[in-house]
């Protein structure tokens, strides 16, 4: 007759003591976090498995802006004083270059705002998006210019999309539209007509310009409030 614990049943503890650990990890960075903020509310943004450059567009829904905290999976606090950002009238792109493994928290004071998301991409530091406008005037045949500055280490070719990204009302993306692809040249100045006769009876949406050199890329928002 055997006796004891079988090694099926050793198996079982072992992998639900693995779970518990992992749980009371991903707990503590979380105290951890709110203990070094005062920020009433918090939101798990994103987990990496190694370093990588992250954009956060955090996207509200009044005029003002929420105050936002970003938190490392250590406990720390980002400099957000400091940090690289594109402000949008709804909306604002964080920057975070080399950003630690881990699960990253985001502690924020909505203030009058009733939905906020925080979608993120992963972005690379080859190329970068330094300028990025549309102007709300449209001519008559239903064109916007629209001007961008793609910079790099080296000169060069980039390809490009530019899409027309319209959100429900928690400001969750529900819809894409390509409105134009093509290539220009890094380091220089790019300006487009671009035709919006098929998305302007919609009213406004964000435009999303992505930038490619090889399979290297980064992203770049532009809150586009036509009426």
């Amino acid at each position: 007759m055997e006796t004891g614990i079988s090694k099926s049943s050793k198996k079982g503890m072992i992998f639900r003591f693995a779970i518990a650990i992992a749980a009371l990890i991903l707990l503590g960075g979380i105290l951890l976090a709110r203990s070094n903020t005062s920020l009433p509310e918090y939101r798990e943004l994103f987990t990496l498995d190694e370093y990588s450059n992250v954009t956060v567009v955090v996207v509200f829904d009044t005029e003002e802006l929420p105050v936002v905290q970003f938190i490392t999976p250590n406990g720390g606090n980002v400099d957000m004083e400091n940090i690289r950002k594109r402000p949008g009238s709804n909306f604002i792109q964080f920057f975070l270059p080399n950003s630690m493994p881990g699960t990253w928290v985001m502690a924020y004071d909505p203030l009058t705002n009733t939905n906020i998301s925080s979608p993120y991409f992963i972005y690379t530091e080859h190329i970068m998006i330094m300028d990025f406008e549309a102007h709300m005037l449209l001519d008559e045949n239903g064109n916007i210019p629209v001007m961008f500055w793609v910079s790099a280490d080296e000169p060069g070719d980039f390809t490009y999309t530019l899409y027309a990204v319209f959100t429900a009302y928690d400001n969750s993306i529900k819809e894409e539209m390509l409105l134009i692809q093509g290539e220009g040249f890094l380091n220089n100045r790019t300006e487009l007509d671009i035709n919006i006769s098929d998305v302007r009876e919609r009213g406004g949406f964000m435009l999303r310009l992505t930038a490619y050199y090889g399979e290297i890329q980064d992203v770049a928002w532009f809150d586009l409030r036509l009426w």
